[in-house]
């Protein structure tokens, strides 16, 4: 599926998956930062997936975050599952998805879970087939998930109708396939600061030691 551009205040859904330290071996020592891998969605078909590097725990959420919204695609859902059955690979990890009945609920491991729970599937069996890797089966699930086709669009491509197409009588449904809109609708306000959060653009180097307390603190024999 291609990549889709959606409204990032409508992206509620944000799931933190790893979080570890890296290093980098330079001239003059090591440099220590953290890797984030976060996922993000609205819930109703749309969902990214996005890596950050910085040298706080915060900046590398806020990079992973945004890279994410920048790498959105949109789902093919059926109601509460996915359409039809599809392996998806990233490296050596392999994961299996396949559409289950309503009241299933969400059969997968940590990794996979985050990336089709903020996608909206509600109903679907996942297996591991390959590397317990947890980034890898965050980008195999997602590409399984980009893999999936709508039976309009195959029947388009193939040049016939839908209901002639070798799929179950309730798939054949047309308005199944419609695009969602996001399910989150809620309008967001910019609330305003306290001054207590705001910075001295100045920070301490602009202050002047002598001012805050003491006098002269150097020692009698400097004097």
């Amino acid at each position: 599926m291609p990549r889709v551009q959606v409204d990032a205040e409508l992206l509620k859904i944000e799931k933190h998956v790893q979080l570890k330290p890296v290093s980098k071996t330079v001239k003059g020592g090591r440099k220590r930062r953290f890797s984030a891998l976060m996922v993000v969605g609205d819930g109703n078909g749309h969902v990214g997936v996005g890596m950050g590097k910085s040298a706080s725990v915060p900046d590398a959420f806020r990079k992973a975050t945004q890279k994410a919204q920048k790498h959105l695609i949109q789902v093919p859902l059926v109601n509460t599952t996915i359409p039809h059955a599809v392996i998806g690979r990233t490296g050596a990890a392999r994961v299996l998805l396949r559409p289950a009945a309503p009241g299933t609920g969400v059969i997968a491991g940590p990794a996979p879970r985050a990336v089709i729970e903020a996608a909206g599937i509600k109903d679907i069996l996942t297996k591991s087939l390959g590397s317990d890797n947890a980034i890898n089966n965050v980008y195999a699930t997602l590409d399984g998930l980009r893999q999936i086709q709508r039976a309009t669009d195959v029947a388009k491509r193939r040049g016939r109708e839908l209901k002639d197409l070798g799929i179950p009588a309730p798939l054949k449904d047309a308005s199944l396939y419609e695009p969602r809109q996001p399910e989150f609708q809620v309008e967001y306000q910019a609330e305003e600061k306290p001054d207590r959060f705001r910075k001295d653009s100045k920070g301490d180097r602009g202050r002047s030691r002598s001012s805050q307390g003491g006098g002269d603190r150097r020692s009698p024999r400097q004097r």
